[in-house]
């Protein structure tokens, strides 16, 4: 479509993006007074914030799956200053099989922040690892993008530390599958080797994209044990966006029946599923099992704890995917429901009015990690 073009290109992108933001503006009243009954928001037993800001949540995403708005990928420290870091690549014997696939995607050295302070090596004895969410295209782990889920993390479980890496985004160039794979290799074995880590002391956590990548390099750790790659010891798998693969197809988020209640949108997902797919030279598929993880679990030393909202779009996926992974044997897991909860909240809860059920799930995955190193001691 001519339409869909030159939205995505300066300066029908700025103007498409003032125009929306004009237009959504003007509308903001309107959906203030269409929410104050209860029984018009999309869910009769939320507040009246949580329904505008899941309203604004979706204009805001919508916008940006249009024009396809991409973060800059910039690895000087900014506002996060001695707290942000560089990571260089590992070994090259440490990329093997899928990674080292696509001979144009290649480790690079990436950044990535540390809350609530950077610390020295060898001091840290409790971190998690977490890969921020956004459909692959969007969301750099600072303090802007995780700066709430980094908190709410460390307010409500024994980590002492949260690590949030810089991953390459696949809506920049060289970003499609799997430098994210690759980068996720980068970041834990920078907490291993370089910041003296015990691997069962890492947990590794992501929300949407992020928790697909935690099972992606879950799955490499298992699929390739040349690499020598170390498990770690708990994984947090917050609304794992499990099958991006589904979202190429038309239509494929109204297929849920909590659509009307999430602030997801479809052209948002496609957007993030079109700029990861891996390269046809590759011979990599989309549904790969390091991509998909519907009807592809795997055994995994790493006890698995996934969280989801009972009004979130991915909600059925999401517990599929918990069964699948429960029915290997092996596997230590764990399923916890938000009730009335959207999508991701342990990222975006502040903005849609869950810091209440977003300190819950944090409080939930803590205990989970105690009973767990509990019984691994």
């Amino acid at each position: 479509m001519a339409t869909a073009s030159w939205i995505k290109s300066h300066p029908g992108k700025g103007f498409w993006t003032l125009t929306a933001i004009l237009f959504n503006v003007l509308r903001l009243p309107l959906w203030l007074v269409y929410f104050l009954p209860s029984f018009t928001r999309q869910s009769s037993k939320w507040s009246l914030r949580q329904a505008l800001g899941v309203r604004i949540l979706q204009a805001v995403l919508k916008n940006m799956s249009d024009v396809e708005m991409k973060t800059p990928g910039s690895l000087k420290p900014g506002k996060e200053g001695d707290r942000f870091v560089k990571m260089q690549p590992a070994k090259n014997s440490k990329y093997i099989g899928i990674a080292s696939k696509d001979k144009e995607i290649n480790p690079v050295t990436i950044g990535g922040t540390w809350y609530p302070k950077r610390p020295s090596p060898g001091t840290v004895t409790d971190v998690i690892l977490h890969f921020h969410g956004g459909a692959y295209v969007i969301g750099d782990g600072r303090q802007d993008d995780c700066g709430f889920a980094a908190k709410t993390l460390l307010q409500h479980t024994s980590a002492t530390h949260v690590f949030c890496p810089q991953y390459r985004l696949a809506s920049n160039p060289g970003g499609r599958f799997p430098a994210q794979l690759q980068d996720a290799v980068t970041s834990l074995l920078h907490l291993t080797d370089e910041m003296q880590v015990p691997a069962r002391k890492i947990t590794i956590s992501g929300d949407s994209a992020g928790g697909n990548l935690c099972l992606a390099l879950l799955r490499y750790i298992a699929d390739n044990p040349k690499a020598a790659v170390p498990s770690p010891g708990c994984a947090f798998l917050w609304s794992p966006w499990v099958d991006p693969a589904g979202s190429l197809e038309v239509g494929h988020l109204n297929k849920s029946p909590n659509a009307p209640t999430d602030y997801l949108v479809g052209e948002f997902g496609t957007w993030g599923a079109r700029a990861l797919s891996p390269s046809p030279s590759t011979g990599i598929k989309f549904s790969d099992p390091n991509i998909c993880f519907i009807g592809t679990a795997f055994a995994t030393p790493t006890p698995l704890f996934f969280h989801t909202g009972e009004c979130e779009a991915l909600y059925h996926d999401d517990a599929k995917a918990y069964e699948e992974f429960t029915s290997v044997k092996g596997n230590t897991t764990e399923l916890q429901i938000a009730v009335q909860a959207v999508h991701d909240i342990i990222l975006v809860g502040k903005i849609v009015g869950f810091e209440k059920e977003a300190a819950f799930a944090a409080r939930q995955a803590g205990d989970f990690l105690k009973q767990c190193r509990g019984l691994q001691a």
